[in-house]
């Protein structure tokens, strides 16, 4: 089984990139292979709206989003982990999500590779669950349009410096075991 993790925060090794490399973790002790890509490495650029993607070639911009697209095609589980800034996804994350588009046809159908797990990973500062959940459902419904299944969220607020996932040892451990999860 193969599992990539997408970090989309700026911070190199910050809480949410490291909730998702917990969540690989507890999948590569469930045997599974893990890949960690970072949005900020990468170079995607913004959907022009132009809808060359829908006259059946795929998306006209040539950058790094295809190779990362590929990743995904191979890929059995999927983790995605963004901080969340004013309420919403980090403007990294916007991009990526942004040009799935693409990847669906003018009749919102698509040939991209069914029943792939997708978990969810987040952090954020001092909002509750009332503000990390409308952004879940955003992000499920988007991978959900790809033909991915829910296999999971995990979030933790109270991350304001760049190692404040450390203090909560039940959160990782939850990341652990969603990893863990995704390989069953």
């Amino acid at each position: 089984m193969k599992i990539i993790g997408i970090a989309s925060s700026p911070r190199k090794g910050a809480n949410s990139q490291t909730l998702v490399e917990h969540v690989l973790s507890g999948a590569e002790k469930a045997g599974a292979k893990t890949e960690l890509v970072r949005l900020s490495d990468l170079d995607i650029k913004p959907c022009i709206g132009c809808g060359g993607c829908k006259k059946g070639n795929g998306c006209v911009q040539k950058d790094d989003f295809a190779g990362l697209v590929g990743k995904l095609e191979t890929a059995d589980a999927v983790v995605f982990g963004s901080p969340v800034y004013f309420g919403r996804l980090n403007a990294q994350a916007y991009p990526f999500m942004d040009r799935c588009y693409s990847l669906l046809k003018s009749d919102f159908s698509t040939d991209f590779p069914k029943g792939k797990k997708f978990a969810f990973a987040l952090t954020c500062g001092g909002m509750g669950a009332e503000a990390v959940n409308p952004v879940n459902e955003y992000v499920k419904h988007i991978f959900s349009f790809l033909g991915f299944a829910d296999a999971g969220f995990v979030w933790q607020n109270q991350c304001f410096a760049p190692d404040d996932l450390t203090k909560f040892t039940d959160t990782i451990q939850k990341a652990e075991s969603l990893g863990t999860s995704l390989v069953k």
